[in-house]
């Protein structure tokens, strides 16, 4: 099983290098990647050898890294070819935040270089609204938000929903975790 797995996932980085569309690929390609995945995890561990460890955290990395490149390929064509319905359910998944990022870089471009400070103003007021929805880790005080509501205070476990640039300073001082944005 471990060189059918490894093996399909060669042949398919292979191949993707070598056309310019999304070539086909099982309905289950990356499922069984991930049980594969699992099973070698799973057997990994304080019975086995340090050298079976090393080697299976070797192999976890090798396919992290294939897996990763060719979603980065299969998702540039298809982009680039308007041709999503060639990818795989979860591909799309991934495939249209990157699209839908990839359109708003080229409208904030084209708007400030074609002197449309509306639509600046637009994304400022936009990003000042988006809320995220974060799980408390510490006990955190009243605080005031950006939009000048008062929040909390919060203790451990409490979810709330927050303006984002008040969820991003909580989470990168450590006091919640990210449970939810609405960009996702």
């Amino acid at each position: 099983m471990a060189g059918t797995v490894l093996e399909d996932l060669i042949r398919a980085l292979d191949s993707e290098e070598d056309v310019p569309t999304p070539q086909k690929l099982p309905r289950d390609f990356y499922s069984k990647i991930s049980t594969y995945t699992q099973k070698i995890r799973r057997s990994a561990g304080s019975n086995a050898s340090e050298v079976t460890n090393r080697l299976i955290a070797r192999q976890v990395d090798m396919i992290d890294s294939m897996t990763r490149e060719l979603l980065t390929i299969r998702t540039k064509k298809a982009i680039q070819k308007h041709a999503s319905f060639e990818l795989l359910p979860e591909e799309r998944y991934v495939s249209s935040l990157q699209e839908k990022f990839e359109k708003r870089i080229a409208a904030f471009v084209e708007a400030v270089s074609a002197g449309k400070p509306s639509f600046i103003e637009f994304a400022q007021k936009s990003e000042a609204e988006r809320s995220v929805v974060v799980k408390f880790i510490k006990h955190v005080d009243e605080l005031v938000g950006l939009d000048l509501r008062r929040y909390g205070p919060f203790e451990v476990e409490d979810i709330a929903s927050l303006p984002a640039a008040n969820a991003e300073i909580l989470i990168v001082g450590g006091n919640a975790v990210e449970i939810y944005s609405r960009d996702y």
